[in-house]
């Protein structure tokens, strides 16, 4: 006579906790990258009274002291700027150009930016800067 089978009715919890703790381990590790790439480029603004709030929508381009130049972010060179700036422009479905540069920087190579930008196409162009502390000239 053979014996007879039990059924099997324990569940490895082993293999649905590695699972957990590997999508654990994913998600923290994508949502810190996230977080780390909105940081983006230490700049000292000019200061002025005429500052307003920035709205969300349109491209930024920024200019760092030592003169990189980036379009959302995104490091371009001389010759890739116009390409960069219409294809942000394009993805963002945006009208406007905002542009922050270093105080630091040369006021010729702001210039030369506003030119690419408006050989581009784009009319609407608006500055950034910092609002100046009360009380102070």
């Amino acid at each position: 006579m053979r014996p007879r089978l039990r059924p099997f009715a324990d569940i490895n919890i082993t293999s649905i906790a590695d699972v957990a703790i590997t999508l654990l381990i994913i998600f923290i590790i994508a949502g810190s990258a996230g977080a780390f790439q909105k940081t983006g480029v230490k700049l000292n603004l000019p200061r002025t009274s005429a500052a307003k709030v920035l709205p969300q929508e349109g491209v930024v381009v920024t200019i760092t002291k030592d003169l990189q130049v980036t379009v959302e972010d995104q490091p371009v060179k001389g010759d890739e700027f116009i390409p960069a700036l219409t294809q942000a422009m394009t993805q963002k479905n945006a009208s406007q150009v905002f542009l922050q540069a270093d105080a630091g920087v040369p006021y010729g190579v702001v210039i030369d930016i506003v030119g690419k930008v408006r050989e581009a196409g784009f009319e609407n162009l608006g500055l950034i800067a910092e609002p100046k502390a009360k009380g102070t000239r």
